[in-house]
C-alpha cells in the first residue's frame, strides 16, 4: 500500500476510534486534554532550555552538564510522554482534518527530528564527561536542539491558522 494511503487509513481509523469519538463528542474533554498537552509542552520547553543554556555556557555554569542533565532528564521524559499521549488524543478527534494540514505535518516532522536528536547526539553530549566534548560541539548541539524544539512549538501553534 502507498505510504500516503496508509497514513490516510490510519487517520480514518483514529478519527473513528473510541478515542476520537470520545474526545470529539465531549464538551470538556478536548480542552482538558489540551491543557495537559500545553502544560507538558511548557515543562518540556523549560527542561530543554535549562540544558541548552548550560551547554551554551550562558547559565548554570557552576553545575556540571551531566549532573544538571541527570536532574532534569526525568522531567523531560515525563513531560514528553505526557505530550505524546495527550497529543494523540487531540489528533484522534480531528485526524482526517490534520492529514491535510501542512503545519501539522511540519510539526510531526519537527517532533520526530527533535526526539531523534534529543535521544542520540544531544543525550551523548549532555551525559558525556565535559572535557571530552569540545565547547564548540556543545554549543552546536544546544543550538540544533533549541531550533528543533522551537520548530515543534511554532509549527504546532500554526496548525489552527493553516
Amino acid at each position: 500500500m502507498h505510504p500516503a494511503k496508509l497514513l490516510l487509513s490510519f487517520c480514518q481509523w483514529a478519527l473513528n476510534s473510541p478515542f476520537g469519538r470520545g474526545v470529539r463528542d465531549s464538551t470538556w474533554l478536548f480542552p482538558a486534554i489540551e491543557i495537559c498537552h500545553l502544560l507538558a509542552l511548557g515543562l518540556l520547553g523549560g527542561t530543554v532550555l535549562i540544558l541548552n543554556l548550560r551547554l551554551l555556557g550562558l547559565r548554570f555554569q557552576d553545575d556540571p552538564v551531566a549532573e544538571l542533565a541527570a536532574d532534569v532528564w526525568p522531567w523531560m521524559l515525563g513531560s514528553l510522554t505526557t505530550m505524546l499521549a495527550s497529543g494523540f488524543f487531540l489528533f484522534s478527534s480531528e485526524a482526517v482534518k490534520m492529514y491535510g494540514n501542512a503545519a501539522f505535518r511540519a510539526k510531526m516532522a519537527s517532533l520526530a527530528l527533535a526526539i531523534l536528536f534529543t535521544f542520540t547526539i544531544h543525550r551523548k553530549t549532555v551525559f558525556a564527561e565535559e572535557a571530552r566534548i569540545p565547547p564548540a560541539r556543545r554549543r552546536l548541539a544546544a543550538l540544533i536542539s533549541l531550533a528543533l524544539w522551537a520548530a515543534v512549538g511554532l509549527s504546532g501553534r500554526a496548525i489552527g491558522y493553516v
